[in-house]
């Protein structure tokens, strides 16, 4: 597997497909080493449609987050060329693969395992996952800000934001 160069896409709503599975199974299995575990998370993990970027988190241990973003380099990711990136302790390194003639954008997540985060973000994709109302919701959501012209990558992120902590915060009630 080659990591492609990422770009900055202009947000748009595709469907979501069983395919965002496949490709982020084929990358877990090219970065996964025995000391990092890679999870997919966000909207392709719970079968919501969206911008179709794909979201995985790499969960590295205690002390290893220099050799966890070294890995990810080492492979061909990229360091985030948002306006406002992560911060180097939660870093966020992107990329894209090419499977089956079509380019997929790659967000990877470097987190620490078994930190608060990692499982926020287990109990979110669950919830997600086994609720269809808020799923569809989600996506309703999602449709408005494109059509309310909200296409830049940056901001459409902002936009969707207020809608994942109103689930964060029904789930902590």
């Amino acid at each position: 597997m080659k990591i492609l160069t990422y770009k900055k896409i202009v947000a748009n709503f595709s469907p979501w497909s069983p395919v965002y599975c496949d490709v982020a199974q084929a990358v877990i299995n090219f970065i996964s080493l025995e000391r990092f575990e890679v999870i997919h998370i966000g909207s392709t993990s719970f079968k919501v449609g969206g911008k179709g970027i794909i979201d995985l988190a790499l969960l590295y241990k205690s002390n290893e987050l220099a050799l966890a973003t070294q890995h990810l380099s080492t492979l061909g990711f990229q360091d985030q060329i948002n306006i406002k990136p992560f911060p180097a302790e939660r870093p966020r390194k992107d990329g894209a693969v090419n499977m089956n003639g079509k380019e997929y954008y790659l967000h990877i997540h470097v987190i620490a395992n078994e930190c608060s985060e990692h499982h926020e973000l287990l109990k979110y994709k669950n919830y997600m996952l086994d609720n269809s109302t808020a799923r569809k919701a989600y996506e309703d959501s999602k449709k408005i800000i494109i059509s309310d012209g909200f296409t830049d990558q940056d901001v459409y992120g902002k936009k969707k934001s207020p809608f994942v902590k109103s689930v964060l915060n029904k789930m902590k009630s």
